[in-house]
Parts: C-alpha cells; structure tokens; sequence
C-alpha cells in the first residue's frame, strides 16, 4: 500500500493501472508490423509513392469511420468494441506474418493489410480514449491522460528499438508474428477490469446522433481549435513516411537505425508524459498547447536540414517533447469539459483529425517528397507548423485558457436554487 501511494495519482487506481499496462503491451507490439511494414514496401518498390500510400489507406478509414465508431462507442459496450476489434487487428498481422513466411508478400497485400488495421483503429480509437476518463476520479484525469499517452506514443520507442533489432537479423516475419500475439495482452487487460467504462445513458445509432457530437464541438471554441491545430500539425510536421528516405540515402543508417528514429519521437513523448503524469492540473493550458506544438515545428526544420544521425535523433525527440506537451493538456481539456454521454461521439471526431492529420500528412510529405526531395519536404512541413501556431494564437479562447481553473469548476457543487417568494411572478 505505501508503494502505491508514491505512484502518480493516476496509477494509485488498480483498474487504471491493468489498462495502462495492458496498453503498453499492445502498443509495443504494434510497433513491430509498422516498422516491418515501412522497410517492406520500400524495399520492395524503392518508391516514396508507396511509402505515402501506406499514410492515405490510414488515414481515409480514419476519417471515413470514426464517427461511426464514435456513435457505437456511446450506443453500445465500450470493452466489447475494443476487444472484436484488436482481435481483427491481430488476425491481419498474423496474416501478414504467414505470408512474409512463405515469401508471397507483395506491396498489395501490405496495403490491404494496412486497410485492415485503419479500420479497426478507426473503430476502436474513439472507446479507447472515453474510457479514460471513467477509470479515474476528475481530478486525477491530467496524470491518467499524461500516463495513457505515455503508454500510447511512448511505448513505440522500445517497440521501434526492438523492431529494428528484430528486422535486421531475423525479417519482417518474425516483427508480425510478434505483433499478431501483442493484441491478446489488451484482451485479457480488458477483461479483468469490472468497473463499468461508460455511464448508463446510451445513444441511439443515428445521424442525429453523429451530428449532437459535431454540434457540441462547434460549440466549444477551444476543443475546436485544439483539433484543428492538432490536425495541421501532424498534416504538415509528420515526417514518418520519410524515414526509411532518411535511413536509407541521407543518413545510411540502415534498418536498426531505421527502427531508432521512429522510436525518437516516443522517447520525447514518453518523457514528457511520466513528466506530466506526475502532476494533477496545468494553469493556463492554452499558452502551452501552443508554445507545444511551435517547438515540434521547429524541431521538424531541424530534423529537415540535418546530415548527422545523431543529431536528427535529438530532432526527432524533440518533435516527441512537443507534440506530448500539446497532446496531454488537449486531451484533458477535451476530456473534461465533454458530457460523458458525449464522449465517445467527442473522442471520433477528434479522432478524425487526430488519426486523419498524420496519416494524410505521410501521403503528402511522400508525394512531396517525390516531386522535390525528402529534405524540400520536411523543412516545408515544419515551417507550415509554426505558420498554424501563429494563426491559432489569434484566438483568445486559447490563448486565456486556465486548465486548473476548468477542474475546480467542474468539481464546485451546483448550488441549491431559492425558491420563487410566494406570489412572486414566473421567471420568464
């Protein structure tokens, strides 16, 4: 019980910390077929058109189902959804691995099994960012938030690091086989938990219903600015569909050094969000989402115009630093002043822009990057990045807005209303 209570707040919660590890676990492990996938199909076609078309089969199920997944994770059992899901994530990995096996991969098959894992994220993102806040009490949702994206963005680092070990001397076989089995720990995790992960108002599966969750975004100024900066940030700034550019002819890293810069990132974010996780609210959250997000464009820029490994490695983890500074205080925010009956409808459109802005940000810095170099492609993105800040800082809402002052409103009891002087006129 005393090493429990010199955990972050959030970890002090036992079914909290069942999802948070269950998550690291998945998320290593999914890191192994993203890896395995990047060098694949670049190797099998020496085209940075491929590579961007890994991004756009991403990102057009992101943006075409989230909302969907948003309604059914507000209609229907949250666990239940996550679990078919990672099962049918499991399954295209193990696919994958059966054909990477037997020597019948092509860059097809890995774009349609790439649509296959688009599809269950798609589905699952929306439940898997609503349940958060029902495994904690609100004043401890800024270190969950900061923990869960830790384990989300910050567990890719060992799985990158170990993936590219594994790619290089054993093949991208053995990277989704290890994948294919990682989902199962997100399975059992979800199953052990008995708390109920969604409050007992449901809705209905309808258009009203995807348009009460874009109606309650419209109406919160500073969720929406928060996901539209979050969606041109990673448009502009994601410079994933480079690396094996970058591994393979700038920086002759090769697959293990391939592996540590898409692990870099992760470690920035990891950093950051055991930083964060530590802490229970954050004044004046608007001016740091942006300071955030304006050194993840500047490190990009960095990354862009450098020539030593080493140095692009400190870029890239500073991008992670950045992006999980704004990623955390967004997701609080987002979390915090939305109804939990909204949440998941809440969470799918945020995925949309979440899911949908790094995903499409790789087909265009591929197709950039095809017309005019990786190097033209990254330095334009990271300045596009710090453009976006500039125009989001011109909304006040953002710039005034107090974290730590949303949670004690959020916590103050309603006060009892007096009631009307007998005789009195109705209120009109």
């Amino acid at each position: 019980m005393a090493l429990v209570q010199r955990l972050p707040p959030s970890l002090r919660h036992g079914e909290f910390r069942l999802y948070f590890f269950g998550s690291i676990a998945t998320t290593v492990g999914s890191q192994f077929t993203t890896v395995a996938m990047a060098w694949q199909i670049y190797d099998l076609t020496h085209s940075a058109l491929y590579l961007a078309m890994l991004g756009l089969t991403r990102a057009l199920p992101q943006m075409a189902l989230a909302l969907l997944g948003g309604v059914l994770a507000d209609a229907y059992d949250r666990r239940k959804f996550m679990m078919a899901m990672q099962l049918l994530q499991s399954v295209a990995s193990l696919v994958l691995a059966a054909l990477a096996f037997t020597h019948h991969m092509t860059p097809l098959a890995l774009i349609i099994g790439n649509l296959a894992f688009a599809v269950g994220a798609a589905i699952e993102t929306p439940s898997r960012q609503a349940v958060v806040a029902n495994l904690v009490p609100r004043s401890d949702l800024t270190s969950a938030v900061a923990l869960n994206n830790a384990a989300r963005n910050g567990a890719p680092a060992l799985g990158s690091s170990l993936a590219g070990g594994l790619l290089a001397f054993a093949g991208p076989s053995w990277c989704y086989l290890v994948d294919g089995f990682s989902w199962f720990f997100m399975i059992g995790t979800l199953s052990l938990i008995r708390r109920t992960l969604q409050s007992d108002r449901r809705s209905s599966i309808s258009f009203k219903a995807v348009g009460e969750g874009i109606a309650f975004v419209r109406s919160q100024p500073v969720v929406l600015s928060f996901m539209v900066l979050d969606f041109g940030a990673t448009f502009f700034g994601t410079a994933q569909s480079l690396l094996p550019i970058y591994a393979a002819d700038i920086l002759h890293t090769g697959p293990v050094g391939l592996g540590l810069m898409f692990a870099a990132p992760s470690v920035g974010q990891v950093t950051t969000g055991f930083i964060m996780g530590s802490v229970q609210s954050i004044r004046r959250a608007g001016k740091w989402v942006l300071i955030g997000v304006a050194f993840y464009g500047a490190c990009i820029c960095g990354f862009a115009l450098s020539h030593v490994f080493l140095f692009s490695l400190l870029m890239l983890a500073g991008t992670g630093v950045g992006n999980g500074v704004s990623a955390v205080l967004r997701s609080t925010s987002n979390n915090l002043l939305t109804p939990d009956e909204l949440r998941g409808r809440v969470a799918a459109v945020n995925s949309v822009f979440t899911g949908g802005g790094p995903q499409l940000g790789q087909f265009e810095g591929g197709i950039v990057a095809a017309a005019f170099g990786a190097t033209a492609s990254a330095l334009s993105g990271g300045v596009g990045v710090l453009l976006l800040v500039a125009g989001i800082a011109l909304v006040p809402d953002v710039r005034r807005f107090d974290l730590s002052a949303a949670i004690r409103a959020m916590n103050e009891p309603i006060p009892p209303q007096k009631p009307e002087p007998s005789g009195a006129a109705p209120h009109a």
